[in-house]
C-alpha cells in the first residue's frame, strides 16, 4: 500500500505544481501520518467504552466500535518480561499501552502507589501469590508481593511498524520504489485508511484537499490506465 500511497500523494503533488517531497520527507510524513490515525483509531475504541460504561452509548456507536476494534486486534500481543531487579519487570519496547499483566496466567490487580503501600502495610490486605497486584511505572511493572520473580507476562497493545518507502536510484537520478529492500516496511494498518493516509501525508506536505478530491484523482489514474491496456 505504501509505494500506491506515495503514487497518489506525488501525482497530486506535480499535478497541482505544489513542490516535490523527497524520499525521506516522505517516510517521515507517513511515519507521522499512520501514528495519528492509530492514535485516533485507539482513541474511538476508548471513548466508546468510557461511554458504555455510563451508559450513554447506543447501537450504532457499538457498531462502529466493533469495526475499529477489529483493526485494532492486529496490535495485541502478548509477551514475557524480562526482570529487571527485584520484583520489577521491564515491560516491551514496543508497547504504546498496557492491557493486563498476568502471573501465572492469572490476571494481576492494578493498583497505584499510594494503594500498594496501604495494601502492603496490612497482612489481611497484603498481596499474594494467589492475589497479586502490580504498580506500573513508566517503562516497568512492580509486582507484589516481591517474592514474584518470574513467571509475569504482559498483554498489550503495540505501537505500529514505522513504514518505510525503499527505493534505488536509475539512471536518470530518479528514486525508483524497491520492494525487495531488506529496510522495506509497508503502512501497518488495513487498505482502508488508504484515502485518509495520503489526505494526513499531503497536509503535512502544505495541501489541504477533502476525500473526494481524493477519490477523483485516484479514479481518474484508473480510468487513465485502463484506456492504455485497451
Amino acid at each position: 500500500m505504501i509505494n500506491e500511497v506515495r503514487n497518489t500523494v506525488m501525482f497530486i503533488l506535480n499535478k497541482d505544481n505544489n513542490g516535490y517531497l523527497t524520499p525521506a520527507e516522505f517516510n517521515a510524513f507517513a511515519r507521522l501520518s499512520q501514528l495519528e490515525v492509530f492514535e485516533d483509531l485507539y482513541q474511538k475504541v476508548n471513548d466508546w467504552y468510557t461511554k458504555r460504561n455510563n451508559r450513554r452509548s447506543n447501537s450504532g456507536i457499538a457498531d462502529v466500535t466493533k469495526h475499529v476494534t477489529e483493526d485494532l486486534e492486529g496490535f495485541v500481543k502478548s509477551a514475557n518480561l524480562t526482570l529487571d531487579a527485584g520484583s520489577t519487570f521491564t515491560l516491551p519496547t514496543d508497547i504504546y499501552s498496557l492491557v493486563d499483566v498476568l502471573y501465572s496466567s492469572k490476571s494481576v490487580e492494578k493498583v497505584s502507589n499510594h494503594k500498594i503501600t496501604l495494601l502492603n502495610n496490612s497482612n489481611l490486605t497484603a498481596p499474594t501469590t494467589y492475589y497479586p497486584a502490580y504498580v506500573e511505572r513508566e517503562t516497568k511493572v512492580t509486582v507484589y508481593p516481591t517474592t514474584i520473580t518470574a513467571g509475569v507476562s504482559a498483554i498489550y497493545v503495540r505501537l505500529p511498524e514505522d513504514p518505510n518507502w525503499t527505493y534505488y536510484t536509475d539512471t536518470a537520478g530518479n528514486p525508483v520504489f524497491d520492494i525487495n529492500n531488506t529496510g522495506y516496511q509497508d503502512f501497518d494498518l488495513p487498505k482502508e485508511y488508504e484515502k485518509e493516509l495520503v489526505l494526513r501525508i499531503l497536509a503535512k506536505a502544505g495541501v489541504t484537499l477533502r476525500e473526494a478530491d481524493i477519490v477523483n484523482v485516484v479514479n481518474g489514474e484508473e480510468a487513465k490506465n485502463a484506456q492504455k491496456e485497451q
